[in-house]
């Protein structure tokens, strides 16, 4: 497959460009007398990036346990050909996911 030569030079640039704005930020902050740890700044920030999912993910498994746990009392039974089957309104469920869609966060 056919790779452009650009898409080289233009990761080359990027990375180059990136390398001299860190030296610049490290520049301006040593200018005004603050010593910061790359590693450990690194480290920090990927600490909150992981604590922003894990976050993102115990909201969303939070309104999906809501979910379900009112679609499950929405259940009724009844009975087609003999066999006891769960009847769930397929509107009813549509509105439960449109009420939490609509919930603030709190």
């Amino acid at each position: 497959m056919y790779k452009s030569p650009i898409e080289k030079i233009y990761g080359e640039l990027q990375t180059q460009m990136v390398q001299e704005d860190e030296k610049m930020v490290i520049k301006a902050i040593e200018k005004v007398g603050v010593n910061v740890d790359k590693g450990e700044l690194i480290k920090a920030l990927q600490y909150d990036r992981n604590q922003y999912t894990k976050g993102y993910e115990d909201g969303r498994n939070g309104v999906l346990d809501k979910i379900r746990a009112e679609i499950e009392k929405l259940q009724t039974y009844k009975m087609f050909d003999g066999e006891k089957t769960v009847y769930i309104e397929l509107d009813d469920v549509l509105a439960i996911i449109d009420k939490h869609k609509g919930e603030s966060v709190e």
